[in-house]
């Protein structure tokens, strides 16, 4: 009973892998998860095959039993370890290791002394040591399987991936219920190696297998779909880590990119406009990522009102990029009187006339000729600007409500000077003849001028 005992306190300060329950019921994983599970057996599959393979091969048992005075001396160096006294109780277990009275002993000894090594990195030594442990073939299933798996992410740990996976693999073969955390550690190991495939198939198994998958888990199988360009896959294990864990607000942002990036595209403005909601959106590139998204599927307004908070917020610099952009979507949602005062501050800034040219529209739907002509002529000034035929135009007939016949004249014939608007500028020149002669007939003209002179081409 007291070998028994000290057998299970080695075993917890040897096992670098936490030991699983060997429940005899099968586990009924992420129900509802909405996960898929490419290449791996079901739960019940599996189930089954643990039955099977327990009745072909029946588990190791302990052989042999430690003697008193060796118990009471590996009470007294396990106390030591627990206490971090490793350089002292690694050379009494090397002392006893010389002394031991049979297989299983040995086999405890080897085993504690290993877990010193590997306590103090070193690595190299407690692999030996491990592997002597298990050489003595004396050790019970568990505990034999436990000390695999120790060795194994030995290994993983020292980079030695090709090692690793080949203890891994000979473990899985002689596990008949495998610890679904040595399939993480393969698949981690496979990872590295770039067989993002193999891997993947290892993470489903111990998503199959456990009762409560870890997050870090679902992470690695986020990471595998996405190296394998499989982002709908992608999406499903997001949608199951937004669920684990709601306040993680970088989940959030990744869903809503790879729902993009699938074309789902209400789906991904529906958890964008969700992480918002939380307060999860707080950078230049989020604010500007949800307003085109609103701008994308038509409701400019709500474009409008995230983006200026982010400038409100100083989270959004006002540069000359961003307010055109603020100033298109308010315009899109007929917010002119929004888009004026956003487009003033951005054409001040600009370098091209573009900005003055939109805003010199809006001008003119409002009606005001005077800001509209001031604001077109600056357009004009700086260059750069779509359409210059149709600006003079325009400026010609914000004249006209002015009844500035000689301005109204002047920007005609501008227009005449491009081919695009030469044709209509010559039926303007007419109009604005008729404008003319239809406010000063039978009064004194608002602005005296010698009579315009047309121009033909």
């Amino acid at each position: 009973m007291r070998a028994a005992s000290l057998l299970v306190a080695a075993a917890l300060l040897a096992a670098a892998v936490p030991a699983r329950a060997q429940d005899d019921a099968p586990a009924q994983p992420l129900v509802g998860s909405g996960l898929t599970f490419t290449g791996v057996p079901t739960v019940q599959e599996l189930y089954a095959q643990q039955k099977a393979c327990e009745a072909r091969k029946p588990p190791r048992k302990a052989k042999g039993a430690i003697s008193e005075s060796t118990y009471k001396r590996m009470e007294r160096i396990i106390d030591a370890i627990g206490k971090g006294e490793y350089a002292e109780s690694e050379k009494k277990l090397t002392e006893l290791n010389e002394n031991a009275r049979g297989d299983y002993e040995k086999a405890i000894i080897l085993q504690t002394l290993g877990f010193v090594y590997a306590s103090q990195s070193k690595e190299a030594q407690a692999i030996k040591t491990f592997e002597a442990a298990l050489a003595t073939n004396a050790l019970p299933q568990q505990v034999h399987e436990q000390m695999m798996l120790n060795i194994a992410q030995l290994y993983i740990a020292d980079n030695k991936y090709d090692r690793g996976m080949e203890h891994l693999n000979v473990y899985l073969q002689e596990s008949c219920n495998p610890n679904p955390d040595a399939h993480i550690l393969l698949a981690s190991a496979y990872a590295e190696k770039k067989r993002f495939r193999e891997a993947l198939k290892q993470v489903d198994l111990a998503l199959v297998k456990a009762k409560t998958p870890k997050e870090q888990w679902l992470q690695l199988k986020l990471a595998l779909h996405y190296e394998l360009k499989e982002f709908p896959r992608c999406a499903e294990v997001l949608v199951h880590l937004v669920g684990m864990n709601p306040v993680k607000e970088e989940y959030f942002k990744q869903l809503q990119g790879i729902l993009f990036e699938i074309k789902k595209d209400p789906e991904s403005l529906a958890v964008l406009g969700l992480a918002d909601r939380r307060g999860y959106i707080n950078e230049e590139a989020e604010y500007r990522n949800l307003s085109n998204l609103y701008m994308y599927m038509g409701i400019p307004f709500k474009a409008g009102v995230v983006l200026q908070r982010g400038l409100d917020a100083k989270q959004v610099e006002p540069t000359e990029k961003n307010l055109e952009m603020l100033a298109n979507a308010w315009m899109s949602a007929r917010e002119n009187d929004k888009a004026e005062a956003v487009l003033k501050k951005a054409a001040a800034i600009s370098e091209k006339g573009e900005l003055y040219r939109q805003l010199g529209y809006i001008y003119s739907e409002k009606m005001q000729w005077k800001d509209a002509i001031d604001a077109l002529e600056k357009a004009l000034r700086k260059g750069n600007v779509k359409e210059p035929g149709d600006l003079q135009l325009l400026i010609a007939q914000a004249a006209i409500e002015l009844k500035q016949w000689k301005r109204a004249e002047e920007a005609v014939r501008a227009a005449m000077g491009y081919e695009k608007t030469s044709k209509i500028a010559t039926e303007w020149a007419a109009h604005v003849q008729a404008e003319y002669d239809y406010a000063t007939r039978d009064k004194n003209p608002v602005e005296p001028a010698d009579p315009l002179e047309t121009q033909t081409n």
